[in-house]
C-alpha cells in the first residue's frame, strides 16, 4: 500500500519545498535564512552561463549541515561588464536592490533575525552591503554575506593541481571545474579557447574595473570584451570534475562552519 503522506516526517531545508504549515513550524525556531544569488553571464565558450546554480547547490548542502533554511536562488545579478556577450542577463543596481529588499521584507515580517546572503557573483557585493546596512539602520539587525567562490584562492588551486603556477581567471577555472562536477552535461570542453593576458594598454588588470598602476590600484571601468574578446582569462584546459568536487567541498565546509557560528550570534543591535 502506498504511503498517502510521503513527505511527512522528512526534514526539508529548502523553503520552496515546504508547505506553508511546514514553513510556519520552521520559522518558529528562528532559523538562519540563507539567500543564495549569482548571475547569468558568460564564463568562456565552454562553460554554461547560469552560474547562479552553483550557489543553489552550495546553499542546499550548507543548510543540510547547519539546520538553516535556504530561499530560492536569485539568478540575476549586476553583470554590466559582460553585457556584450550573448546570454548575459544583467539587472540595473536599483532593480537588484529592490528585489533583495522585497525578498527580505517577506522574511522580516515573521520576526526572523538571522540572514546570510550566499553570493556567487562579485558584482553583487556593493549592492548587498547597501541592503545590509539599510536593514541594520531600519530593523536593527545585522545581516551577513559570504562569498564562497572567494575561498578558492590561488594557493588552494595550486595545491589542488599540485603545481607552483596555475593560470586561472574568469572564463576558465575554477568555474569550469565546478560546472564539470555539478552539471557535466552542460559543459563543452570541445569549445575551449586560449585565454587572454590580463592586461589593458600595457597595464595589468585586476578584475574588470581595476588596473595595477606602478603597484597601486587605479580604476578604469572596462567591459570584458575590451580585455578578453572571447571572455577567457586563464586556461580552462586544466579543468576537471575532480577539481570541481574539491572546490564544492571546500565552499560547503567553510560555509557550514560560518553559518553554524553565525547562528549562535546575537544579531539584534
Amino acid at each position: 500500500m502506498s504511503n498517502p503522506n510521503p513527505g511527512k516526517g522528512k526534514k526539508k531545508t529548502a523553503l520552496f519545498r515546504m508547505t506553508w504549515k511546514e514553513v510556519q513550524e520552521a520559522f518558529s525556531k528562528n532559523p538562519t535564512i540563507l539567500i543564495p544569488m549569482g548571475s547569468i553571464e558568460q564564463h568562456g565558450p565552454q562553460t554554461p552561463t547560469g552560474d547562479y546554480r552553483y550557489m543553489d547547490v552550495v546553499s542546499d548542502l550548507i543548510a543540510q549541515n547547519s539546520g538553516a533554511v535556504y530561499a530560492p536562488t536569485i539568478p540575476w545579478g549586476y553583470s554590466e561588464y559582460f553585457k556584450h556577450f550573448p546570454g548575459c542577463l544583467t539587472l540595473k543596481p536599483d532593480t537588484l536592490k529592490a528585489i533583495l529588499c522585497d525578498t527580505m521584507d517577506g522574511f522580516l515580517r515573521h520576526n526572523l533575525d538571522h540572514f546570510v546572503f550566499v553570493c556567487g557573483h562579485k558584482g553583487d557585493m556593493p549592492i548587498l552591503e547597501q541592503v545590509a546596512r539599510e536593514i541594520k539602520d531600519k530593523c536593527r539587525i545585522r545581516v551577513a554575506t559570504i562569498e564562497p567562490l572567494s575561498w578558492l584562492t590561488g594557493d588552494f588551486m595550486r595545491k589542488l593541481y599540485g603545481v607552483e603556477k596555475i593560470d586561472i581567471g574568469h572564463g576558465s577555472d575554477p568555474m569550469t571545474s565546478i560546472a564539470m562536477h555539478l552539471f557535466p552535461d552542460d559543459v563543452r570542453m570541445d569549445l575551449v579557447e586560449k585565454g587572454n593576458p590580463s592586461s589593458y594598454a600595457g597595464m595589468s588588470v585586476k578584475g574588470m574595473s581595476c588596473l595595477d598602476f606602478q603597484g597601486f590600484p587605479a580604476y578604469l571601468y572596462l567591459d570584458t570584451n575590451e580585455i578578453a574578446p572571447n571572455g577567457v582569462l586563464g586556461d580552462a584546459s586544466h579543468a576537471s570534475a575532480e577539481a570541481g568536487k574539491a572546490c564544492v567541498e571546500r565552499m560547503v565546509k567553510v560555509g557550514s562552519d560560518f553559518v553554524n557560528w553565525f547562528t549562535e550570534q546575537a544579531t539584534k543591535c
